[in-house]
């Protein structure tokens, strides 16, 4: 039965109102509904650069238009009492957009958020983008077409008059999200996926005071980090233009009359040349991969430079540019449903990216505002307990009760050795290959990778495989349970119930074994992943309630993987520190069972972990 709209898309009813005594009463009569739209219309996509322009809260049938250039909505009776009832549903799009301006134009916080687009990328996880615009959920959901172009009109409404088309268009936007929340709702229902989308939306509110609270970042200490990587690329080139010497006998000149390059760096064509036809390396290119595995001091020399060049095409000045002036903070956007998986992603910038180990330096640029502390914790091995978690198995769970060093113990198990405390020292490469294999299997890893890896043949990675699976065989047992089921069912899902669809090939797919064999390696280490995610998540909302609280001061500024920093009061950071791993392990501890979880944490006046 198709769903009947409550409102008429081309006269949408709605009031726009100026006054406080209107105002007052319109937000009275509002705080009766079981659910409520709401929308805002702004000068810009950043509330630190831009101005709050409209407020529309509506139901079903009509929509009420606030002047927020006028009206101090902060002030009136009724707004915040409004948006904080935890009884009263508010419906949004992208909901954490609307609750950063809400929240720095108001000083509101809004509470008992329902997200459209979350709810489609719970819904469709696996196969849709993880976005979805409002124009397409209208469209799908009520049959509407919105003209967003509309929007940019918005832009210089700072002190003009709207026009009556503006007005409507802002009304629509909270009259259209009825009829998707309650197709979506029931969607959600029949799928059994209501908890999981319930906390993306408690989530996504944590979401919105990360991106609004930003990092302060370190101009100054950033610029001497690129100068230092400028000097190791323009050292590694010198290097390889002296080491390609012997090959160009001939020198060449430019137009000025000095030497030119042999060969441009940059060139794959020349550089192919150069390996093949003069090293005689017979590599089919120039890829990472590929040159990991000569052997030859000029490929090494070449990963040298293009691992500085990289570094400074991502972090360079175009990385700067996305610190705000006003606040000298980067307020990155986070994608809470950035992977099938459920996992995070990050942009503008990507702090997902801020390289660790060798080139660490960056992390040192991100620090607290003055007396202030970072505060940080992971999870330890988290996937690898949730993997022993899950397959029950019972060496695997032993050994992290125990303590051991998880790698040495797989190797020792593989290979028929004593496990010692030194084993690492005694036989690195075969606890590398241990590692390689414990990690590997989280994504699915076959063979063919693992032998690229640890650098043996096919058939010896094979039987390593083989040996791994013989010291646990409760884990291959579960992870061939994963990937039939996927194929049976048309999903995966996690403890916690976060589900990934899988488009199914038809048979007569000429690439049918190839898609197949994907969707169980995707099958495999989907309930490992979205279980780290279900659980950095719910960590994120309990932390999120302490600050809340106002028992300590501070807040989240950014989550990567499975970290989350803080940036608390000094006083208190040393005491919150330990409230946070507990928290994360708390939260952890609603999924895993059987094994015990950690989460150290770190404080001092840097990113670092």
């Amino acid at each position: 039965m198709p769903y009947v709209l409550k409102f008429d898309p081309n006269e949408p009813k709605y009031e726009f109102i100026t006054d406080t005594a209107r105002a007052v009463e319109a937000l009275k009569a509002l705080i009766s509904e079981k659910a409520v739209g709401v929308d805002v219309e702004t000068t810009h996509t950043d509330p630190y650069l831009g101005a709050l322009l409209t407020v529309q809260i509506g139901t079903e049938t009509i929509s009420y238009v606030f002047d927020a250039r006028i009206l101090h909505l902060g002030e009136i009776h009724g707004f915040s009492e409004l948006l904080t009832n935890k009884k009263v549903i508010k419906i949004l799009h992208n909901a954490k957009f609307d609750y950063k301006w809400i929240k720095h134009f108001t000083g509101v916080a809004m509470e008992n958020i329902y997200d459209t687009m979350l709810a489609e990328a719970v819904l469709t996880a696996g196969l849709g983008s993880g976005y979805f615009s409002l124009l397409s959920l209208a469209q799908a959901y009520a049959g509407i077409d919105m003209n967003k172009d509309i929007r940019k009109s918005f832009a210089g409404q700072q002190h003009a008059h709207f026009t009556e088309e503006q007005l409507k268009y802002g009304a629509k936007d909270t009259l259209v999200l009825f009829p998707i929340f309650e197709q979506q709702l029931q969607k959600l229902k029949k799928e059994n996926v209501l908890n999981v989308a319930k906390l993306e939306f408690a989530t996504t509110s944590v979401v919105a005071e990360m991106e609004y609270r930003g990092i302060y970042v370190d101009r100054k200490k950033w610029h001497e980090i690129l100068d230092i990587i400028r000097v190791d690329r323009d050292k590694a080139m010198a290097e390889f233009y002296e080491a390609i010497k012997p090959y160009f006998p001939t020198a060449q000149f430019n137009l000025f009359g000095g030497t030119a390059p042999a060969i441009n760096l940059n060139s794959q064509q020349q550089l192919m040349d150069l390996f093949n036809n003069k090293l005689k390396l017979n590599i089919p290119s120039t890829g990472v991969e590929i040159l990991e595995e000569q052997k030859h001091p000029i490929a090494q020399i070449l990963l040298n430079y293009r691992q500085s060049e990289k570094l400074l095409s991502a972090f360079g000045e175009s990385f700067l540019e996305l610190v705000n002036p006003k606040t000298n903070r980067v307020h990155p956007e986070f994608n809470q449903m950035g992977a099938a998986t459920g996992r995070f992603s990050c942009n503008k910038p990507n702090l997902q990216q801020i390289p660790a180990g060798r080139t660490a330096s960056f992390r040192t640029c991100f620090n607290p505002k003055p007396g202030y502390k970072m505060v940080v914790s992971d999870y330890s091995s988290m996937e690898m307990r949730i993997l022993a978690d899950l397959s029950g198995d019972e060496k695997f769970i032993k050994a992290i009760k125990d303590g051991l060093d998880l790698h040495s113990y797989t190797a020792a198990l593989m290979f028929g050795l004593e496990y010692t405390d030194d084993f690492k020292k005694k036989y690195p490469d075969k606890r590398q290959a241990a590692k390689a294999i414990n990690f590997g299997l989280m994504y699915g890893m076959g063979a063919g990778s693992l032998a690229r890896q640890i650098d043996v043949t096919p058939e010896d990675a094979e039987q390593y495989m083989e040996k791994y699976f013989q010291s646990y065989p409760s884990v291959r047992k579960w992870l061939d349970k994963q990937a039939k089921d996927a194929i049976v069912h048309g999903y995966s899902m996690t403890p916690a119930g976060r589900k990934r669809w899988y488009k199914l090939p038809e048979k007569s797919d000429p690439e049918y074994r190839k898609k197949i064999s994907r969707i169980q390696r995707q099958a495999k280490n989907h309930p490992i992943q979205g279980t780290n995610a279900d659980a950095i998540k719910y960590a994120l909302v309990f932390v999120q309630e302490r600050f809340k609280s106002g028992q300590y001061d501070g807040g989240i500024t950014h989550t990567v993987h499975d970290e989350i920093v803080c940036e608390v009061r000094e006083d208190q950071a040393e005491e919150f520190s330990h409230v946070l791993s507990n928290d994360m392990i708390r939260a952890g501890e609603i999924f895993i069972k059987k094994v015990p979880l950690a989460s150290e944490p770190f404080v001092g006046d840097v990113w670092e972990h």
